[in-house]
């Protein structure tokens, strides 16, 4: 058994032997939500301290019949208040978005999705996130290689939520709720700068695993195999023996701490 390489902090591949950005124009206005099209983990002091963001919005996005479990979204919410520092409080918002017409989705299509859809921005004093649950795979997938999900920018990131009911449906497979909670969560971690990914290390736990050269490569994932941010947690929660959910391991939470967050 193997879990395919991952590529730099970006997507989280599964293994299907496991189961499987001239001239300034001064006619034109600044854009407002030009704050939430940064690199991923350029935000993650943002996500965890109130230094600059004392509340977070976030945008639970969704097609019709993909919206992720009501414990999923308890799980979340319980996630943040336990990892963020926002003394005005956390609110969770829903957005329906159209069906997908195009099959398996590339990244222009999803940021596309995210740009005619997107609702909640940073305003003031309050941080906003995307979260979209799509009714597509990813178009990375292929014979022995499942994504899961991405975090692609400093607040936003998609969960395939088709492939995650795909696993869910097979016999023997996890509840849908674990493979939600694990994914979205895991994806969150990046957010927050793990590893290595905008929160300094404390001490170094930076994973390496082999690249498209067969060379170590570190890869924004923690080396602890306990942690939520280990390269494979999310494919082992692909099974229904996993046991609990995963949580960040001392280092990664010696990170966050240090970073602002609890």
């Amino acid at each position: 058994m193997k879990i395919s390489r991952i590529t730099p902090y970006f997507t989280f591949f599964l293994s299907l032997l496991l189961l499987a950005s001239c001239s300034k124009d001064e006619s034109t206005q600044a854009d407002p939500t030009v704050a939430n099209k940064q690199a991923l983990g350029s935000s993650a002091r943002d996500f965890l301290s109130a230094d600059a963001f004392t509340s977070l919005r976030v945008e639970i996005a969704y097609v019709a019949g993909f919206k992720p479990s009501a414990t999923t979204l308890n799980n979340l919410r319980s996630f943040f208040a336990e990892r963020l520092n926002k003394p005005d409080g956390i609110t969770f918002i829903e957005t329906v978005v159209p069906a997908t017409t195009v099959g398996s989705l590339e990244r222009d299509e999803y940021v596309k999705i995210e740009a005619d859809n997107r609702t909640a921005f940073n305003a003031g004093d309050e941080l906003a996130v995307w979260i979209f649950f799509a009714d597509q795979s990813s178009e990375k997938d292929d014979a022995t290689s499942r994504i899961l999900g991405t975090a692609y920018r400093n607040t936003s990131c998609i969960i395939f939520e088709k492939t995650l009911r795909d696993f869910s449906n097979r016999i023997g497979g996890a509840s849908l709720t674990q493979l939600e909670t694990v994914t979205t969560e895991h994806e969150f971690g990046h957010l927050f700068g793990l590893v290595n990914l905008g929160t300094p290390m404390v001490r170094d736990h930076e994973d390496e695993q082999p690249n498209d050269d067969g060379i170590d490569a570190l890869n924004k994932h923690c080396d602890q195999e306990n942690c939520l941010m280990y390269f494979q947690t999310v494919a082992d929660a692909t099974s229904s023996a996993m046991t609990g959910l995963p949580t960040f391991g001392a280092f990664c939470l010696e990170d966050l701490r240090a970073n602002g967050g609890k």
